[in-house]
């Protein structure tokens, strides 16, 4: 039986022209300003790795403080890196935002308040319908978003 207060989440998809790392970049700066928790849902090791160290290192003034997911965790950690299936993962009821890789498959919408989902794939006419019928179809809020330039955004629906 459901849970009559669960509400469904809201999910926005972005289909990104811009190099992902430095979209996450400025997202978790802006995570980090408004005190907010988010994990950050990776392909493989190799992207884990790669993204831990572009955030730690990009901005020489700066550096974005952040988790993998298997290291000691504190109530504290905001943003957190892992791999894989966050289905299967344990110990995220403080997060209810996940962003969501390229390349990273997910089945279900579940667990989480919202999801942030980037595809590097060109949006054509018949992934937009079909995206909004399946999301339509589960009755899920949505929001797509297609960047026509540096870090430009239009909503597509």
């Amino acid at each position: 039986m459901k849970d009559k207060f669960q509400t469904k989440p809201e999910v926005f998809l972005y289909f990104i022209k811009s190099d992902f790392k430095e979209i996450l970049l400025r997202l978790c700066n802006k995570i980090l300003e408004e005190c907010e928790n988010c994990l950050i849902n990776l392909e493989s090791d190799s992207d884990l790795t790669e993204v831990d160290k572009y955030l730690w290192v990009k901005d020489r003034d700066n550096f974005v403080p952040h988790k993998i997911f298997d290291e000691n965790m504190s109530e504290l950690d905001n943003l957190v890196l892992f791999k894989g299936s966050y289905e299967k993962m344990r110990s995220f009821g403080k997060f209810k935002k996940l962003i969501v890789a390229p390349k990273v498959k997910i089945t279900k919408f579940k667990f989480f308040s919202r999801f942030m989902l980037f595809s590097d794939t060109t949006l054509t006419k018949d992934i937009l319908k079909n995206l909004k019928e399946k999301l339509t179809k589960y009755e899920i809020k949505y929001k797509i978003f297609y960047e026509y330039g540096n870090f430009k955004w239009k909503l597509v629906n």
